[in-house]
């Protein structure tokens, strides 16, 4: 336990896209605390036991399961409460944060539940290159494998709620619900209203509101003659206090008031 590989390179190496720094299968995790960060990129995940993990003021429960990705100074703590034991893989190089921007993954990613046998297998094997060959070149493949295989279920998921978002568009005039679009798109309720708002910055309703709401001024705008009422409905709201209470809360004015 706690044998860490540190990757000691020769002075006339040339640095790979990404290249190793340190690695480790089996690390019994105490306390870290990195208020700079650190100049590496990490990926860590649970093997055993319990932990803290705190993140740009959240705070996340560390189990068996548990992972997460810090980019290179990103400051990050985390510590055991309950004989918490980590594996982790730490590389260097230009090629993480070119992987960061095309899976949209801004500096941190915390995954609550990846296969940990697989995750060790593909640590041993990186780890069994370098004591056996340590060709430089293979661990790189390696790393990179390793770091594309954790982002890419997050570019799924968020790929996933782009299509969502565009089945709102589409369909926001109509009564939609949270289990509907969650079961068209194979998602919990939860995991769809946590990505979009991770995605957009607001939640699934206050984006259809927007929509409704935006559309509806248009409508009003370009058709003076037309009644509220109608062209509420015809936006999705079937309640009219409602439609005019988010309008002025919007816009700062009545519907009515918007006629010309």
């Amino acid at each position: 336990m706690n044998n860490i590989t540190m990757n000691t390179l020769p002075k006339d190496f040339k640095p790979l896209p990404i290249y190793l720094n340190t690695v480790c299968a089996n690390y019994k995790q105490d306390y870290l605390t990195s208020p700079n960060g650190r100049d590496f990129h990490q990926i860590l995940f649970v093997t055993e036991g319990e932990g803290i993990l705190h993140y740009n003021g959240r705070v996340y429960n560390l189990k068996k399961g548990c992972a997460f990705f810090t980019s290179a100074y990103i400051p990050v703590s985390y510590y055991s409460t309950n004989q918490l034991v980590v594996a982790f893989l730490t590389v260097k190089g230009d090629a993480v944060d070119k992987l960061t921007k095309h899976f949209g993954v801004d500096g941190f990613l915390f995954r609550k539940l990846v296969d940990t046998e697989k995750y060790l297998a593909d640590i041993n094997a990186i780890i069994s290159e370098y004591y056996t060959y340590k060709r430089e070149s293979i661990i790189s493949a390696l790393a990179y494998s390793f770091y594309v295989n954790f982002f890419e279920p997050q570019a799924q998921e968020f790929n996933q709620i782009k299509e969502i978002s565009l089945y709102i568009e589409k369909n926001f005039t109509k009564k939609l619900t949270l289990k509907k679009m969650a079961a068209l798109y194979g998602i919990s309720v939860s995991k769809l209203c946590h990505n979009f708002k991770s995605e957009f910055g607001y939640t699934v309703f206050e984006y259809i509101l927007n929509l409704r709401l935006n559309y509806a001024r248009n409508l009003i705008l370009l058709n003076p003659k037309s009644k509220i009422k109608d062209i509420a409905l015809s936006c999705g709201f079937d309640d009219m206090s409602y439609f005019c209470r988010a309008y002025k809360a919007k816009f700062g004015k009545n519907p009515s008031e918007d006629k010309i």
